[in-house]
C-alpha cells in the first residue's frame, strides 16, 4: 500500500462543489483515468481517501491538501487522473508520505495542517485608508491573525494558525460583526495554502509551506520525478 499526499487548486464553478463532494470528485475521476484505490473495509468499501480543513462554497484556493492509499503509483497514471478531473480542478503537487506507523513522519494529515494563508480584498474599496488593514491589526492583537501585509495589486495576504478552527468563514464573520462588509458578496477571498508554518529566523516573518513538492510547468516530467521518489522542486 502506497500513501500518497496531493494538492490541488479549486478555480471557477468547482469552487461551489462543497467539500462533503471532494472525495468524490477525485475518486469518480480516479477510477475513469485507471487509478487503484485502496478500499476501505466494511459492507460499502470506498477509496482511503482524506481531506485536510473544510473549505467554504464559493472560495477558490490554490494548494488544498489531501491524501490516499493506492495499491499502485505511476507517473502516467496521476497524469491521466489530473485530465480526468472536472473543470476548474488540478493538481498542484505530489509526494510519498513515508515512516513508520506512529513516527512524527507518518502522522495524520489534518496534523500537519498547522496554518493558512489568505488573500482578501473588498469588491468595493473605499477611498482613504482601507479598512482591512485596521481589521487585521486588530485581529493581529487579539491573537486571531498570526501575520498580515499588503500584496499590490491584490489587497492583504493573512496568516492563520489552526485552520481547521479559523476557516475563510471565520474573517467573513469577523468583519460583518464590525460593520466592513455585510456579507460574502462584499469580500474576495482566496485560500493560497494550507500546510506547515514557517517562521523565518531572521525577521520572525510567517509564512505557509504546502505539504507536496511543487509541480513545475514541466507537469509529465516533474511527475515522473515523483514517481520514483524524486523531488518534484521547478529549477
Amino acid at each position: 500500500m502506497l500513501r500518497v499526499r496531493l494538492t490541488y487548486a479549486k478555480r471557477g464553478r468547482a469552487c461551489f462543489i462543497p467539500h462533503i463532494a471532494i472525495p468524490s470528485v477525485f475518486s469518480r475521476s480516479g477510477y475513469r483515468s485507471g487509478i487503484s484505490f485502496q478500499l476501505s473495509e466494511g459492507f460499502s468499501p470506498r477509496p482511503r481517501i482524506s481531506l485536510g480543513p473544510e473549505l467554504p462554497v464559493g472560495v477558490p484556493a490554490l494548494n488544498e491538501p489531501l491524501e490516499v492509499r493506492l495499491l499502485s503509483f505511476s507517473a502516467d497514471e496521476l497524469i491521466r487522473w489530473d485530465r480526468a478531473l472536472p473543470p476548474g480542478f488540478f493538481f498542484t503537487g505530489a509526494c510519498f508520505v513515508t515512516g513508520e506507523p506512529g513516527s512524527a513522519e507518518a502522522k495524520s494529515l489534518n496534523k500537519w495542517c498547522e496554518a493558512s494563508s489568505c488573500i482578501l480584498a473588498l469588491r468595493e474599496e473605499p477611498a482613504g485608508a482601507s479598512p482591512l488593514e485596521s481589521f487585521l491589526q486588530e485581529m493581529k492583537d487579539l491573537g486571531d491573525v498570526l501575520a498580515f501585509e499588503r500584496v499590490e495589486p491584490l489587497g492583504f495576504r493573512c496568516i492563520l494558525e489552526n485552520p481547521a478552527q479559523r476557516s475563510p468563514g471565520f474573517l467573513v464573520k469577523a468583519l460583518q460583526k464590525r460593520g466592513i462588509i455585510e456579507g460574502w458578496p462584499d469580500i474576495f477571498i482566496l485560500r493560497e495554502a494550507v500546510g506547515r508554518l514557517d517562521m523565518a529566523e531572521e525577521n520572525g516573518t510567517a509564512r505557509v509551506l504546502p505539504l507536496t513538492h511543487p509541480l513545475s510547468e514541466e507537469f509529465e516530467q516533474a511527475l515522473k520525478k515523483v514517481a520514483t521518489g524524486e523531488s518534484a522542486f521547478s529549477d
